[in-house]
């Protein structure tokens, strides 16, 4: 699905997919079924080393189908990574067959911690679960398809009315900046707004 040419701004290139393909009517990554995360995620590990320092805060948002204790939240073994800030990174645990940070309704405690105690909802939430179906890999911001067919919520398709990368619009300011997605509106409109999406209506925004 990933498309040849890409569109570079903030130090990363823009697969065309993110402008070529969006969600059907309706989905959304906000309709999210937390099946991705189920097995655990990976986070740099100094995002790993900010939720330590909150984990008494964090652990008062868990439920009884979580652990607790901060000793069990993270693997013990650090990987090297050069798509993470730091080059290193470290999965989260699976307890009850999902990961540490997800309660018994699928929501990660540590989005709804930070929220509840006034932080920004992803001040403590590791960047790659913030982005999915949004992937960044050697530098290249492009369309995760793990799930594509498999949840609605991930999957997207050529037929479309509002493009993939206006539908994960505040996921990518968190990643790029406002000013760096002010050049992805500019260069949509520049390039694909006026194209049909085959088999589908005009994309607006």
């Amino acid at each position: 699905m990933k498309q040849d040419r890409n569109f570079n701004i903030a130090g990363y290139k823009i697969s065309s997919e993110l402008f070529t393909t969006g969600m059907k009517d309706n989905d959304s990554p906000c309709r999210c079924t937390s099946r991705c995360c189920l097995g655990g995620v990976f986070a740099d590990v100094t995002e790993r080393d900010r939720v330590l320092e909150h984990s008494d805060m964090i652990a008062g948002y868990m439920d009884e189908t979580q652990p607790s204790d901060p000793s069990q939240w993270f693997e013990d073994h650090e990987s090297d990574d050069h798509d993470f800030v730091s080059g290193r990174c470290v999965g989260t645990t699976e307890y009850n067959s999902k990961c540490a940070f997800l309660d018994r309704h699928g929501r990660c405690s540590l989005q709804v911690a930070a929220t509840e105690e006034g932080m920004h909802r992803w001040a403590l939430k590791p960047l790659y679960c913030v982005l999915f179906p949004i992937e960044v890999s050697d530098k290249v911001v492009a369309f995760d398809d793990m799930l594509q067919d498999d949840e609605q919520c991930c999957s997207v398709s050529t037929s479309y009315h509002v493009p993939l990368f206006q539908s994960c619009r505040d996921e990518l300011i968190h990643l790029l900046g406002e000013e760096a997605y002010s050049a992805m509106e500019d260069h949509f409109r520049e390039h694909y707004k006026k194209r049909s999406p085959a088999g589908g209506v005009k994309a607006h925004g």
